[in-house]
């Protein structure tokens, strides 16, 4: 049902209802507050004639179908209570009340209860709503939290025992003791340990790691860099192209060179069709000195003392070599 708001038994015009519109021809309903002799019940000028007729005891009929109302009320026929001044969310029975809507509260129904009507408060709470809408719970002895839905514990009871800006927890209550969560850089029970950086070692790549109080430095082998020397350092970074080169990041540095590579092939190919030539004339001369060296031992061996003479032709000139039993293999 409604409650809250203002309202009585008398019907009395609140002092600050300022007086009603004087002109009865441009306003039909008129509310007047200022002459109540003028508002008597029953009265009306004569021959005016209202129809339907007017409330006989909140107004009468000042002029054709026209009502005056007494204070208080309002409407075409005078039947119509006026609220409180200033009732937001409320409705009046009798004059100058204020019935608040559910939902609703205060004086002029301008507090919003609805926010407790779920009873957000455990534990026994008492849920307080507030001008804003909202609302916050007022927690019986031993809970806590926003709902009282935390139970006091070790951390409330005892106060946090945890140093360097620890965190004391306790389960929300149900814990037969507290903990502590310890922030970067401290350990032990009670966050009273100062932490080594160093441990475990943060530095990748067999770096050194030191301990500077709270963090860490790496120096890191040669080749890696970064705060963890997690970074491979640039093959590129020492510029080791030379002649114009130009470095491509790799796994190693790799130089290269249009013209150096294309004169190298040039250089190579040219070599390679000298040599060529060179090896096959070699070889067809130590070939036909063979046949040669041969021919002669087998005539030697043969001969019964008379001088011979042999024909041997080579592939670039023809040649005449005499051979004798007793010439020596220096002549030939």
């Amino acid at each position: 049902g409604r409650h809250g708001g203002v309202g009585g038994d008398e019907v009395q015009p609140p002092p600050t209802i300022p007086p009603g519109p004087s002109s009865p021809r441009a306003v039909r309903v008129l509310l007047d507050t200022g002459n109540q002799a003028a508002a008597s019940p029953g009265r009306r000028p004569q021959g005016a004639e209202c129809f339907p007729a007017c409330h006989p005891q909140n107004g009468f009929c000042e002029d054709d179908n026209v009502c005056r109302c007494q204070p208080g009320w309002q409407g075409p026929l005078c039947d119509q209570c006026v609220t409180f001044p200033g009732c937001v969310n409320g409705l009046c029975v009798e004059p100058w009340q204020c019935i608040c809507d559910d939902g609703w509260d205060g004086n002029l129904c301008d507090i919003d209860v609805r926010a407790c009507a779920s009873t957000p408060c455990a534990n026994n709470g008492t849920c307080v709503n507030l001008d804003s809408g909202h609302y916050e719970c007022s927690c019986a002895p031993g809970f806590s939290g926003k709902d009282c839905q935390k139970k006091d514990g070790p951390c409330v009871i005892n106060g946090s025992p945890c140093q360097h800006g620890g965190t004391c927890v306790d389960d929300e209550g149900r814990a037969s003791h507290a903990s502590c969560l310890c922030p970067p850089g401290f350990s032990g029970n009670f966050c009273e340990i100062v932490a080594n950086s160093c441990t475990p070692n943060p530095c990748e790549n067999q770096g050194i790691c030191t301990d500077i109080g709270g963090d860490f430095r790496c120096r890191c082998p040669a080749g890696f860099v970064d705060k963890t020397c997690s970074r491979p350092v640039s093959n590129c970074a020492s510029d080791p192209c030379l002649n114009g080169g130009t470095c491509l990041q790799h796994t190693q540095a790799i130089c290269f060179t249009v013209l150096g590579v294309l004169t190298s092939l040039v250089v190579l190919g040219t070599v390679g069709i000298v040599f060529l030539h060179k090896c096959e004339a070699w070889l067809s001369h130590l070939r036909y000195h063979r046949v040669l060296r041969q021919k002669k031992d087998l005539l030697l061996h043969y001969n019964s003392g008379e001088d011979l003479a042999v024909n041997i032709l080579f592939p670039e000139k023809l040649d005449m070599a005499t051979f004798s039993k007793e010439a020596g293999e220096d002549d030939i």
